[in-house]
């Protein structure tokens, strides 16, 4: 540890800067909360912007850092290295393809010398298991003995230390939430893996995406579905019909059954969905629901589907013009459940109508809108 007097940097006073006065002495504790005054202000200045994530790998490219992938030997993971900002702290790892099993803190004496825990063997499990992978990043001291060019020659003495910021990819075995940080620690989510008994080989469809990404790189994209759900001219029905959440999807609505649109999605992989767009005409008497939803790979919309947005509207006449802008809600976005991972699930629209006799729903000019 280097030697400092005392440390009087303490964020909740909200200090934003030291002024040093002319004709005294120069001390250690001052210089170096000036140091951390500054930095104070980069991170609080991040975390206000963005919320943290991973960066894309390179300005063209789609694929963004810490992707994790099933590793060269059994009970191992690899992982995309890159950029990335955690609670307004930015990290980087160098190496463009990362081993689990091969980070330096694996090595109980290296962990010991950094102060962290060691990073144990991945297991295999007895029962079908989810782990949770996440990212730890913290900051240690960089001495003499490490970095000898930190010593001025001409002086002799290691007048002053630096920190480094480091980044180690974990695993919580047996848990789908990031464990508690000790201080001076900063975590995030980045993959879950829902491994299977016995199994001690991770394979890619295990692997389901938890990363939040930093909104850099390209603009927002858009998918067109003009037309989506086609106007019919016979009265209650629609121009797709989803069979009461099983997987049949019909050409017409059978008839007395509700109004049930159903469209199936082909988001690109990893694709952030921001928003959908719409209009059409709605029947009277109809309460109209829309939804994108994240399904099983049958497209059966029940239980198990996962609604990402939806919008309802009721119309008590007739002929009336439906159309709006509906987001992907804040609570939705932090669970990810707006990045695609077609691995997994399939995506689909769902709009349905509660007026089974005369009423009908049209639905077309529809837009998704999404990040990739």
């Amino acid at each position: 540890m280097g030697n400092f007097s005392r440390d009087t940097f303490h964020p909740e006073k909200g200090y934003v800067g030291v002024r040093l006065q002319q004709g005294v002495p120069l001390v250690d504790a001052d210089w170096n909360e000036q140091n951390d005054v500054i930095r104070q202000e980069v991170y609080d200045g991040l975390s206000a912007v963005v919320t943290g994530g991973a960066a894309r790998i390179d300005p063209h490219s789609a694929e963004h850092a810490f992707r994790v992938m099933p590793g060269s030997a059994p009970n191992d993971l690899s992982f995309l290295a890159g950029s990335a900002v955690v609670a307004g702290r930015s990290i980087r790892m160098p190496v463009r393809w990362t081993a689990y099993s091969e980070q330096p803190w694996t090595d109980p004496g290296r962990a010991a010398h950094d102060g962290v825990a060691v990073l144990p063997p991945l297991t295999t499990p007895a029962s079908d298991r989810s782990d949770l992978v996440y990212l730890d990043v913290w900051e240690r001291e960089v001495g003499r003995a490490e970095d000898p060019e930190i010593v001025n020659p001409v002086i002799g003495v290691e007048t002053a230390v630096r920190l480094k910021r480091e980044a180690a990819v974990r695993v919580a075995e047996g848990s789908t939430t990031v464990p508690a940080a000790p201080a001076g620690h900063w975590r995030m989510p980045i993959a879950l893996l829902h491994r299977t008994a016995n199994e001690a080989v991770i394979k890619t469809s295990e692997i389901e995406e938890q990363r939040s990404f930093l909104a850099t790189g390209p603009a927002l994209r858009h998918m067109s579905l003009t037309p989506g759900f086609l106007p019919v001219a016979l009265a209650g029905h629609a121009a797709w019909e989803h069979s009461g959440g099983g997987s049949v999807a019909y050409a017409l609505k059978p008839p007395n059954a509700n109004v049930i649109g159903f469209l199936p999605l082909p988001l690109p992989h990893y694709a952030k969905i921001e928003s959908l767009s719409y209009t059409g005409y709605s029947g009277g008497g109809n309460a109209i629901t829309l939804a994108l939803a994240r399904t099983a790979a049958s497209l059966a919309f029940d239980t198990t589907s996962a609604i990402i947005m939806e919008e309802s509207q009721t119309f008590p006449t007739s002929g009336i013009p439906i159309g709006r802008t509906v987001s992907v809600p804040p609570g939705r976005r932090r669970t990810n459940l707006h990045v695609v991972n077609n691995l997994r699930y399939s995506y689909a629209l769902y709009a349905r109508a509660t007026s089974s006799t005369g009423g009908g729903l049209s639905l077309f000019n529809l837009r998704v809108d999404y990040q990739s």
